[in-house]
């Protein structure tokens, strides 16, 4: 990307557009393909996002807004602009980073201050879980309302909590 006259100097291009609110809660859709556990890329943030906009695509079709991933080993992983936390009988558990997935800094928040436990399971996890939420740095802590076709309540009180916990120690701490 050089200038007409021929030298190599980059062509810088900054984008600004306003955000919008996320709904109260999302959902959610798992996508038939699977992230690979052992890429090089794994766990990288990269621009190289095509793989997540088909998702996107395909949730968006089925009245979703977030994909959620399994890993080659069939282990649930990640969205595709989020980290996923399960709860079931009271305890969070979210995928470890040994599952490909991103460290987010919500998720290593959440971790930290909401006594997560990180645990690689099947993505079937989901099909069973009390309580669904993600997280990323536009959506905070997000209640998921539905994967796939079944119904979650959201937020449920384990994640209304996590919300709360999240949102509090955040504003305290505005550097985290």
């Amino acid at each position: 990307m050089g200038s007409e006259r021929g030298d190599a100097r980059p062509t810088l291009v900054v984008v600004l557009a306003p955000t919008h609110a996320w709904p109260p809660t999302t959902q959610a859709v798992v996508v038939p393909w699977r992230r690979n556990e052992r890429s090089a890329l794994a766990g990288v943030k990269s621009t190289s996002y095509a793989e997540n906009v088909m998702a996107l695509h395909w949730a968006k079709e089925r009245g979703a807004s977030e994909a959620l991933f399994a890993n080659c080993a069939g282990q649930l992983c990640e969205g595709t602009g989020s980290n996923v936390f399960v709860v079931k009988d009271g305890q969070i558990t979210t995928p470890s980073l040994a599952s490909g997935c991103l460290a987010g800094i919500t998720r290593e928040l959440v971790i930290e201050w909401c006594n997560v436990e990180e645990q690689d399971g099947p993505v079937d996890v989901l099909a069973d879980a009390d309580e669904v939420f993600i997280t990323s740095s536009t959506r905070d802590v997000h209640p998921v309302s539905r994967i796939d076709d079944r119904q979650l309540q959201a937020p449920g009180p384990v994640t209304a909590q996590v919300r709360h916990t999240f949102a509090a120690l955040a504003a305290s701490n505005p550097d985290p």
